[in-house]
């Protein structure tokens, strides 16, 4: 079963890669806009892989505790970045 969780992981990441490279093609944001976009992008996955083995590994309170922690962070990051530097009437 944890072999799949990261088989997932690496899906996931692979589409994040190809989003932002897409993204990166259609919208040009200053440098700190894409470091902040990854780092939430990579909170964000780590936060899910902490709480996949959590759950995997029958401790519930660990992974909600992870998702809380470190996907909350990621989204709110990469929403607010998004919001702020992302220019208006922009279609992806």
């Amino acid at each position: 079963m944890e072999l799949l969780e990261f088989f997932i992981m690496g899906i996931l990441f692979t589409l994040g890669v190809q989003a932002f490279a897409y993204i990166s093609i259609k919208v040009k944001m200053p440098w700190f806009a894409w470091a902040g976009l990854i780092t939430g992008g990579l909170t964000f996955l780590f936060g899910i892989g902490w709480a996949g083995s959590s759950f995997i590994e029958d401790v519930p309170q660990s992974g909600s505790l992870g998702l809380t922690v470190f996907c909350l962070p990621g989204l709110l990051l990469m929403a607010f970045i998004i919001r702020k530097y992302l220019p208006k009437g922009t279609r992806l």
